[in-house]
């Protein structure tokens, strides 16, 4: 699945590192990158870190009232795609496991975007727009 228009928050930083985490999901059924699917798959571990701690730090500085639940989902998702790494890692057969890790990943990054990171976009724009004043 691509990026498109309709899975921005409006938060530059954000959508930025969103646009990077599909790019990297989408490398992993991109036939011509089948020798860097390990690569793909523990730089998406590190990014998605990343993304969630910086995610996280903007919730915290803009005191944005469901940011226990909205980490509790970021960590429920790093516990599952550790779960599935390890899975693909004890493999003899890894398609399989890629072809689930990058529909897992898809579908997450899809529904926790559209309802859970617009949700708080909606709330830390409104909050910066208010501090500019």
């Amino acid at each position: 699945m691509l990026w498109n228009k309709s899975l921005e928050t409006g938060v530059a930083k954000i959508d930025e590192q969103h646009k990077e985490l599909f790019r990297q999901v989408d490398n992993l059924v991109d036939k011509s990158q089948v020798a860097k699917i390990t690569d793909t798959l523990v730089f998406l571990k590190n990014y998605v870190a990343k993304h969630f701690s910086d995610e996280e730090i903007l919730q915290r500085v803009s005191s944005y009232p469901k940011y226990e639940g909205h980490r509790k989902l970021h960590d429920d998702f790093s516990q599952a795609y550790r779960d599935l790494y390890a899975k693909y890692q004890k493999a003899a057969n890894k398609a399989p496991v890629i072809m689930e890790i990058n529909s897992a990943a898809i579908a997450w990054l899809k529904d926790h975007i559209m309802k859970h990171d617009k949700e708080f976009a909606v709330y830390y724009l409104a909050k910066q727009a208010g501090q500019k004043k």
